[in-house]
């Protein structure tokens, strides 16, 4: 476990910004809006940005996020859940059910896309969105490449009562409401702020104890949930560029 406090390093091949590339994913009976960051050169390998409970894909941590990857020669895509942003609520679902649900759809529309280079797609999730990529990499081992979560949480449900109503899912929760099952998620990042108002950075702990090697995690030291700090926040962006580069 490390304590950081660099910065986004240089990077040698970053590449000149592009404008993202305005989608409509189909999941199931509604269409999920989406933005596509592509580097100069395609195809590339693709990260699936997942953003967190309250939030939607237009979030400038997720944006920025977005478009460390691009310029860093990769294909990264974010996303609204379905009831967040511009896209439209299911009817009679649970939280945790209708997200994997949209995660997955995501991802196999991403497997068809001509600017895919066919290596196993990586995720980046922040809060719910980064637990969510957690489940996926342990459900789909072979299918997931480098994962990297900030500020998730083990479990989910009696402590966020407030985030959940908030979300209006009165079907509750779902399955499963916590990480006790990680078995087979390997090479994962972990980031989490040390004053975190909202998820403690000791349950990136609980997670990491369960994770497979490689893995590591990142304690940013008074940095909060969001990592709302420019630098703390640069700091993330850059330990996550990094943590994606190591297998090109």
């Amino acid at each position: 476990m490390d304590k950081a406090s660099t910065g986004l390093r240089p990077q040698s091949h970053l590449q000149t910004k592009k404008a993202p590339i305005l989608l409509s994913i189909q999941a199931g009976q509604i269409a999920l809006p989406a933005a596509a960051h592509l580097p100069a050169i395609v195809p590339a390998p693709v990260v699936v940005c997942s953003h967190g409970l309250l939030s939607a894909k237009e979030s400038p941590k997720l944006i920025a996020v977005c478009e460390a990857l691009s310029q860093a020669g990769f294909c990264s895509i974010r996303f609204d859940f379905s009831g967040c942003g511009h896209s439209a609520k299911r009817s009679k679902s649970y939280l945790i059910d209708q997200r994997r649900q949209d995660l997955a759809w995501v991802i196999e529309f991403v497997r068809k896309q001509p600017w895919w280079d066919g290596r196993p797609v990586g995720l980046f999730g922040s809060s719910l969105g980064g637990f969510l990529s957690l489940l996926a990499a342990n459900e789909h081992p072979q299918a997931i490449g480098p994962v990297v979560s900030w500020s998730a949480p083990f479990s989910i449900g009696s402590k966020h009562p407030v985030e959940i109503e908030s979300a209006n899912f009165a079907e509750g929760v779902g399955f499963p409401a916590d990480l006790a099952a990680l078995e087979q998620a390997r090479n994962v990042l972990l980031i989490h702020g040390q004053c975190d108002e909202l998820v403690p950075w000791t349950e990136s702990v609980q997670i990491y104890k369960r994770l497979k090697d490689p893995k590591k995690l990142v304690v940013l030291r008074s940095a909060d949930h969001r990592i709302s700090d420019p630098s703390w926040r640069n700091t993330a962006i850059g330990q996550t560029v990094d943590w994606f580069c190591r297998e090109r």
